[in-house]
């Protein structure tokens, strides 16, 4: 069953969402994980995979939208769609910068949630629907993380 881990931040608008997903993505790639970053949009999943090519600095991963070329054999996907392609059904990790849960989710080994204070409300509308559900569920309190 996939593990859920919830990343509360102390940030409180969603840049810090964003920038904190990209840790999490170079993190897992270069842990030889796949990785699938599912967007709320597809306004979202570009300006996430423009921040991708400049943050954290240095360390650029290959990654590209769902349907694009840059897609092709990039570690890193970043998608909006509510439906998960063949393609990109991984065992490795789902970030999601969604509102809500992904039903696919069980395609996963391992799930992210980012809460930041604009999406409090909403991060806990999912706790409480994986909790219903038996996902194993991992909290975390992150404190100063830009600063390395």
């Amino acid at each position: 069953m996939t593990q859920l881990d919830f990343y509360v931040l102390q940030d409180v608008e969603r840049g810090a969402m964003l920038r904190f997903a990209c840790r999490l993505a170079v993190k897992a790639a270069r842990a030889g994980q796949p990785i699938y970053v599912h967007a709320a949009s597809a306004e979202q999943a570009r300006e996430f995979d423009e921040l991708l090519w400049c943050y954290p600095p240095g360390r650029m991963i290959p990654h590209g939208i769902v349907g694009s070329s840059d897609a092709v054999g990039a570690p890193v996907l970043i998608g909006d769609t509510a439906e998960l392609r063949e393609e990109m059904a991984v065992d490795g990790l789902m970030i999601n910068l969604s509102d809500g849960p992904p039903a696919f989710v069980d395609r996963f080994a391992r799930a992210a949630e980012i809460i930041v204070e604009q999406t409090r409300a909403s991060g806990r509308t999912r706790y409480r629907y994986y909790r219903e559900r038996g996902y194993p569920l991992k909290h975390h309190e992150i404190g100063d993380w830009e600063g390395d």
